[in-house]
């Protein structure tokens, strides 16, 4: 029995030692866990309105026309603007807008019809405008429609820091006979020095067909802010017109050279809503009138009042 148990010890150490040589050690191996990239979430632009205005606007022609017979608030306008934007491309602008007409003489018969006094609707102007805008240029297109015209422009603009410009070339198509024309507004050159601006100014009208009829309008402008701070900004501008001539039927009807300043002004009356007027007095002299018509010198006065509110 007991070679019997030294046997049976024996085959069992040899089995032990067997099992460790032919059986492996288990193999662990390391899991690489990457973690997941989640794809940004691309969203549409989407249309808001960015601020909202109005604007009374007071005209003082008392002083202007071939006989010197106008009166003082000939126009009155009521201005409403409402601006939109579509992400940081495209901007869109609506203004809508009233005319009456006041007489402060006792009668006013403006010379095609009967005699009248006190307020009276003259008119209205609606605009729609779109704007694309670039690093360092804008173009748009804009539609004017009034009672008896619609103009289509296509409104551009560049900026390069000290040098920028701008421009409106239209088409015009009139409803009351007339002929269609072209049109262009422009301030081609802006010269900027610190708080001042240096600009030349082209705007002109020419019929289209063959007679010889346009009115073309040359303007320096030197234009600055006077004063500012977080809550109150005051500006000036000066405009020299140097030359203005007025052609019908290929015959120079008169010229006219005009001095023109306005002043302005803007409260912050909180960091959305912006107050902000102005007042611009024109003098103007003119020279080589058509004969058997009388057009003395004369002045304008145009005072405006509106506010802003920015979303």
């Amino acid at each position: 029995m007991k070679k019997l148990a030294l046997l049976l010890a024996a085959l069992s150490v040899a089995s032990m030692s067997y099992a460790k040589e032919v059986i492996p050690e288990p193999v662990v191996e390391e899991v690489v866990v990457e973690e997941a990239v989640v794809a940004p979430v691309v969203t549409s632009p989407v249309l808001k309105v960015t601020s909202i205005g109005q604007k009374l606007i007071v005209e003082d022609t008392s002083s202007t026309g071939f006989n010197n017979d106008a009166n003082i608030g000939e126009a009155v306008h009521l201005e409403n603007y409402v601006g939109l934007a579509l992400g940081d491309a495209w901007t869109f602008d609506l203004m809508a807008r009233k005319t009456w007409e006041a007489s402060t003489d006792d009668a006013h018969t403006d010379g095609k019809g009967p005699v009248w006094d006190g307020i009276r609707s003259k008119g209205h102007r609606i605009e729609l405008g779109a704007t694309r805008h670039f690093e360092n240029f804008t173009i748009g297109a804009k539609w004017r429609g009034e009672e008896d015209k619609d103009r289509f422009y296509i409104p551009a603009s560049y900026n390069f820091g000290m040098i920028s410009g701008w421009a409106e070339p239209a088409y015009t198509f009139y409803d009351n006979g007339a002929k269609d024309s072209y049109y262009l507004k422009a301030e081609p050159v802006q010269l900027t020095f610190g708080p001042a601006q240096l600009a030349y100014y082209f705007e002109g009208e020419k019929e289209t067909g063959d007679a010889d009829n346009h009115e073309y309008t040359h303007q320096a402008r030197l234009r600055g802010t006077l004063f500012s701070n977080d809550v109150v900004s005051l500006g000036a501008e000066y405009r020299y017109q140097f030359a203005h001539e007025v052609v019908e039927n290929g015959v120079v009807q008169y010229e006219n050279n005009r001095h023109i300043g306005i002043l302005s002004a803007a409260y912050n009356v909180t960091e959305n809503l912006i107050l902000d007027t102005y007042y611009e007095y024109d003098f103007n002299k003119y020279s080589d009138v058509v004969a058997g018509k009388s057009k003395d010198d004369d002045y304008y006065g145009e005072f405006g009042l509106g506010w802003t509110y920015n979303f």
